[in-house]
């Protein structure tokens, strides 16, 4: 079931997704499980030389809070 989505953009603390900032934020899928890791390890790889960038797969029932 397509249920999880990948949440970019940078951070003021890359170690805390609750840290991103709003105007970098965006949100990619829904997808499956599996392809939303693959999607934001790329997304990772990417943007490796950027400490503050990170990407995030989360939940559909965790994307409200």
């Amino acid at each position: 079931m397509k249920n999880f989505y990948v949440i970019e953009g940078k951070h003021t603390n890359p170690n805390e997704i609750e840290t991103i900032l709003k105007n970098t934020e965006k949100k990619h899928g829904p997808f499956e499980e599996q392809e939303a890791t693959q999607i934001a390890k790329g997304l990772i790889q990417k943007n490796i030389d950027d400490f503050y960038h990170r990407a995030w797969v989360v939940g559909s029932d965790n994307l409200a809070k």
